[in-house]
């Protein structure tokens, strides 16, 4: 569309003369009386009445000049939305994100970049790993925040933020640890616990959807363990949760320690002096092109979520108080 002639329209139906339309639009009278008939005959009807003085517009001319009207008022709205997009001052990015992450990583990462993009649009989609690959894969979200590895799909990249250390929530009411004495929890520290003795312990297991998943069957693989899965769950949380009322274990990431209650108090436990972990990040897509706004959110994500991981998640001391040399295994 030549807004350039929308605009010679509309000069001639407010001055009602082609002459002091053409001095306005700074064209020759000729050129815009030619301007005008080729629209006239593009449409079949004349847009003004040229036998009165001074000229006015016909019912057609009046009916096209609304809605060409409507059409400038709707391309200057948009020239707008474009110059804001361009300088970062409206946007909008479609964050995935886990719902056992939301409440740690999301108040940490948005304040901080909605001090350098306040006029982004964020929009959250909560899923398991498998669905946010699946929908990042095909261009739906933006950014998989905190998420590890990819299990399933392929053309996906991590960039990695920091390890996140992983425990085991485990019931203090499971049948194998009645004979133990048992030391409460201790900020920083979790308990040595023999890998064995998890072939006792009934686990809630994420479903092959769920990262947590993959992470449980290589340490049990390392250790050459295989514990009875109790129930698979789709929700961690739910797994981690389940677990210290039900007499059963789960894994959970050590954030968990700080950031969650426990209606029925667990004891956080490793099976190995060096606690396991699983690289944490944010998944985009391989290839992708980011704009300014993409590549602002990634730089800022990764350092605010660094920040917080150094400054607040101390390492984790793995602790040898609970004396198994008296106990036996069901076996």
């Amino acid at each position: 569309m030549d807004f350039n002639k929308l605009n010679y329209l509309m000069a001639i139906a407010e001055l009602q003369s082609f002459s002091k339309a053409a001095k306005r639009c700074f064209v020759s009278q000729p050129a815009l009386t030619r301007c005008v008939k080729s629209i006239e005959d593009e449409l079949g009807l004349k847009l003004f009445d040229r036998s009165c003085s001074p000229i006015k517009l016909t019912y057609a001319g009046e009916r096209y000049i609304t809605a060409m009207q409507e059409i400038l008022e709707l391309k200057a709205k948009l020239d707008q939305e474009m110059e804001e997009i361009a300088a970062r001052r409206r946007d909008r990015l479609i964050l995935g994100i886990p719902a056992t992450r939301s409440v740690t990583w999301i108040p940490r990462i948005l304040p901080a970049f909605n001090l350098v993009c306040p006029g982004v649009d964020i929009q959250l989609i909560e899923g398991n790993s498998h669905t946010l690959e699946q929908l990042l894969s095909k261009g739906a979200i933006d950014f998989y925040v905190m998420g590890t590895d990819p299990i399933l799909t392929k053309g996906l990249k991590l960039t990695p933020v920091f390890r996140e250390e992983m425990m085991l929530v485990i019931s203090r009411q499971a049948r194998a640890l009645r004979s133990l004495r048992l030391p409460p929890n201790r900020p920083g520290s979790v308990q040595y616990l023999p890998p064995q003795l998890l072939e006792e312990i009934p686990f809630y297991s994420a479903t092959p959807s769920q990262g947590t998943y993959y992470l449980a069957r290589q340490v049990f693989d390392r250790y050459d363990i295989q514990p009875v899965t109790s129930m698979e769950v789709i929700n961690t949380s739910v797994a981690y949760q389940m677990a210290p009322q039900s007499g059963g274990f789960a894994f959970a990431p050590i954030t968990v320690a700080y950031e969650e209650e426990f209606s029925t108090e667990p004891i956080f436990c490793s099976i190995a002096d060096e606690m396991v972990f699983r690289t944490a990040g944010i998944l985009s897509r391989e290839g992708m092109e980011m704009n300014e706004t993409a590549r602002l959110f990634l730089e800022i994500a990764v350092r605010a979520i660094g920040e917080y991981a150094r400054n607040n998640i101390r390492k984790v001391q793995v602790c040898h108080d609970i004396d198994f040399s008296g106990h036996r295994t069901e076996h």
